[in-house]
């Protein structure tokens, strides 16, 4: 229905939509077509919902209508900027470990539900499996453990104290020295728990010859089965020296020093029986062993 002579709007909408263009109307009729509208000249390119209403633009950083607030306290992510790369994931420490990738297939242990039950605490009292003893056989003792047997019955006829006497022979104590004699006493005992024997001498003065003392020690080397004898004085003798036994006598070679001059020693010690014992001593001087001591001993 038509009021004085006036478009209704909605046909107006239609006629754009189809011309492109507004048509004047009048009550009367409509306008030569020579004077056309100056709205037709500058008619869109494409064309536009009249009755939409533009969105008004977003402010950076605004948050979008329709989000929910933010909780107080709460951070709000910055934007990202048009053409920024994410922010790199932080780097390890140094010395931190990862735990290794899973592999394919493999099967992780199952976490403990809540009130599930481990192995129980083993009761205060309770006993528990009794650990296996191992039985190690004892080894044998070495053969040095044990004081020598062999040693103990051939000194067993050397022990006590023993009067001496001692002879020089001719030449014994220098180039043409006549024979001379002199008395010694001497004891031995055992000693050590039967690992040697100790013996001690004196030597009485003489018209050429000073009083001497000395100690002697004679043990037994289970290796080489021999007797070994250590043996030192008052005028600075020492002498160093092993030999085997043979039956009721010993021979010791021997080195060491004669009143401060090295040498080279042979000293025998034989028993003669139950009461009597004899006793030799010999140094080597270049050509063979020379006797420089006869001992002839009793009980």
């Amino acid at each position: 229905m038509f009021t004085n002579g006036a478009v209704p709007s909605l046909f107006l909408a239609v006629a754009i939509a189809s011309n492109g263009s507004i048509a004047m109307a009048g009550s009367s009729a409509a306008k030569p077509a020579t004077q056309t509208s100056s709205a037709s000249k500058a008619a869109p390119a494409s064309w536009v919902d009249p009755f939409d209403e533009p969105s008004p633009p977003v402010k950076p950083g605004a948050r979008p209508a329709g989000a929910a607030p933010a909780k107080p306290g709460a951070t709000i992510p910055a934007p990202v900027k048009p053409g920024a790369r994410p922010a790199a994931a932080a780097p390890a420490k140094p010395g931190a470990t990862t735990p290794p990738p899973v592999k394919p297939g493999a099967t992780t242990p199952a976490p403990v539900k809540p009130g599930a039950t481990t192995a129980a605490p083993v009761k205060p009292g309770a006993t528990t499996a009794a650990p296996v003893k191992l039985e190690v056989a004892a080894a044998a003792p070495p053969a040095q453990s044990l004081p020598s047997k062999e040693l103990e019955v051939f000194m067993k006829a050397f022990e006590g104290r023993w009067k001496c006497n001692t002879n020089f022979p001719a030449g014994s104590l220098g180039s043409g020295s006549q024979p001379i004699s002199a008395r010694t006493d001497l004891s031995i005992k055992k000693e050590f728990g039967g690992f040697s024997w100790h013996g001690e001498f004196k030597l009485a003065k003489t018209a050429i010859t000073s009083a001497t003392s000395g100690v002697f020690q004679i043990g037994y080397a289970a290796g080489p089965k021999q007797a070994t004898f250590l043996s030192y004085d008052s005028v600075g003798s020492a002498m160093m020296g092993a030999g085997t036994l043979a039956g009721d006598s010993v021979t010791f070679a021997e080195e060491g020093f004669l009143k401060g001059t090295k040498v080279s020693v042979r000293e025998t010690l034989a028993a003669k029986g139950p009461r009597k014992l004899s006793h030799k001593f010999e140094i080597e001087q270049g050509h063979g062993y020379q006797v420089i001591t006869e001992d002839t001993c009793m009980k």
